[in-house]
């Protein structure tokens, strides 16, 4: 379900990809008749090619070790199971992502710990080349300290690793303090608030210059000009064949009335010149996304693992 809603938000990026100079592939064990039927209901048009005896997934040491040969999995359940019927699984990969350059080496490479964690193609960008195609950016405050929200992606699905920054443009003669000032000082600090949809990672800060000032006898740790952080969110993965309870509750508690998930959080610092210290500020943030609902429809019957059936 979550590979099926990876491959639609990959297509969805793909703009951002070619824009990078960079082509896109996906890689998977079913057969080539189910993938052509997915590509069609789903409008994919980058190549979904069939590696349906893992030959590629397994030289790329990313098969699922969690299943032997002729291991078969209940779906609907999501247990392993031995009734003629349900899916063979032998061969599945882990959720990888590589970037192969003009040479054919491997230039980075991904492996989600679950399977149903999947980073976006912007993400992709983003962790891969230091390219930051964020498709959305909005001003949270324009004061001394100007702030503004930013964000990989506009759409997001259950398990999507979604790229969100923060950027606070200073003018000449200001600065504010680094994250472990500490010592009374207000450094910059970022923090999400506690959610049932979503979580996120620590934030990346930019490494801050050391300043000597006359009041202090150690240097301290400043910002200056424009400051960008950025941390991973991801909306949690709550659908289960074995509990759909979960994605109702995702739903009715997560979800507003224009199918959007939102996420908050709130920014600190004291921003200062060489004269004084203005009071210490908290501006509060948030970031929007489009919910885009899980593909549930599977391919027919007589397509799913045809040499195994």
């Amino acid at each position: 379900m979550y590979c099926r809603g990876q491959l639609v938000q990959l297509q969805h990026d793909l703009p951002a990809f070619q824009s990078a100079g960079m082509g896109l592939a996906a890689i998977s064990y079913d057969g080539a008749a189910v993938l052509r039927d997915f590509a069609s209901r789903k409008g994919i048009t980058f190549p979904l090619l069939a590696d349906h005896a893992s030959h590629v997934i397994r030289a790329f040491g990313v098969a699922n070790r969690r299943y032997a040969p002729g291991t078969l999995l209940d779906i609907d359940t999501e247990r392993i199971t031995d009734s003629p019927g349900d899916v063979p699984v032998y061969g599945v990969a882990y959720p990888s992502v590589f970037v192969i350059g003009a040479k054919g080496t491997v230039l980075w490479r991904f492996v989600s710990e679950t399977d149903e964690l999947r980073l976006t193609g912007t993400a992709i960008l983003e962790r891969s080349i230091g390219a930051a195609p964020e498709v959305s950016r909005r001003p949270a405050q324009n004061g001394r300290v100007q702030a503004t929200v930013t964000a990989s992606n506009t759409e997001a699905g259950l398990g999507n690793r979604l790229w969100i920054g923060l950027e606070l443009k200073m003018p000449p003669g200001l600065h504010i303090y680094g994250p472990e000032a500490g010592r009374g000082y207000h450094g910059l600090q970022w923090r999400m608030d506690a959610s049932s949809c979503w979580y996120q990672n620590e934030p990346a800060y930019p490494k801050p210059m050391l300043r000597h000032f006359a009041f202090e006898e150690q240097d301290l740790p400043v910002f200056e000009g424009d400051v960008r952080v950025t941390r991973e969110l991801v909306l949690k993965p709550v659908l289960s064949a074995a509990d759909p309870s979960l994605f109702r509750l995702f739903r009715s508690v997560c979800m507003d009335s224009g199918s959007h998930v939102k996420a908050t959080g709130t920014v600190s610092f004291q921003a200062c010149d060489d004269r004084q210290c203005y009071p210490p500020q908290s501006i509060a943030l948030d970031w929007e996304f489009h919910f885009v609902p899980p593909d549930l429809e599977r391919a027919p019957p007589e397509l799913r693992r045809e040499f195994e059936q």
